[in-house]
């Protein structure tokens, strides 16, 4: 029998900290999953990255937040998701993107905050961030948003498999990434999250350097992401595609292809049982 001195430890609500009883959160909202068709999500475990055939969760977000002002950004992806993210964006095209600055940079940074968590990042800008993110603060200094339109990448210019007769490989349902800053200096943090075509990058100064230096980093930053426009308080931005391909915008980066074998593997699977239970 426990003591009268044994603790129990409760844990707290991860973006209003209140310690209660926590629901599970998705990583990327159940209805952008069924409004691309596409379930399978890759998941870091303790020794690997594994595929499952369903949206990704994480079980540390109370009911009142849940349902609340992040079910309030679902709805708002959802929105977003019908107007713009569920069409490919191919090279000269032209998009006027019509946005609320508030609301998609707060929606950005919930879906890249529910994969910090998940895959073991560094938190402390979203923890910083978690009140503007349920809309009761207004929005950290140094935070800038920008938009760049991924093109696909045509099957003669990659090596990946492909299902023959395909022409082009189109961009991923959805990706997030972390990146190394310590080759821009006044850089505090950078992320990017992808809907489809539309890669946005999260970046954060360092308020505390000098703004000459910070304007030189940004200025090779952009440099580096051609077509990467900045979202502004205007609401309205003509964005042109880039010249950024899918696959382009994943060089560099070492678990991609074994993520993506994954998937792929896992698809294949789920193809074939569906087969065979339609043919019994």
């Amino acid at each position: 029998m426990a003591s009268d001195n044994t603790e129990i430890a409760v844990r707290a609500c991860a973006y209003c900290g209140r310690s209660t009883d926590l629901t599970n959160e998705h990583v990327v909202p159940e209805s952008y999953h069924r409004a691309l068709g596409e379930t399978i999500s890759i998941v870091k475990t303790p020794t690997e990255d594994k595929a499952i055939p369903n949206p990704q969760e994480i079980g540390d977000v109370c009911a009142a937040c849940n349902s609340g002002p992040l079910s309030c950004l679902d709805s708002y992806l959802a929105d977003l998701t019908q107007k713009y993210f569920s069409t490919i964006v191919h090279a000269a095209d032209r998009i006027r993107f019509h946005y609320d600055f508030d609301l998609i940079l707060r929606l950005t940074l919930k879906v890249t905050y529910n994969v910090a968590r998940t895959r073991n990042w560094p938190i402390e800008i979203f923890q910083e961030a978690r009140e503007f993110i349920l809309g009761a603060k207004s929005c950290p200094s140094g935070l800038r948003l920008f938009l760049q339109l991924l093109i696909p990448t045509p099957v003669s210019k990659t090596k990946l498999p492909v299902t023959p007769g395909t022409m082009e490989v189109p961009p991923l349902p959805w990706r997030a990434d972390l990146y190394d800053m310590s080759g821009f200096p006044g850089f505090a943090f950078h992320c990017s999250v992808s809907f489809m075509s539309y890669r946005f990058f999260i970046v954060r100064e360092d308020m505390n350097i000098p703004s000459a230096i910070r304007k030189r980093s940004v200025a090779r930053w952009l440099k580096e992401n051609k077509g990467a426009y900045e979202l502004t308080g205007r609401g309205d931005a003509t964005v042109y595609a880039s010249s950024v391909t899918v696959l382009d915008a994943l060089k560099g980066n070492p678990t991609f292809e074994g993520q993506l074998s994954k998937a792929r593997k896992l698809k294949a699977e789920m193809k074939l049982k569906k087969s065979k239970t339609r043919h019994r």
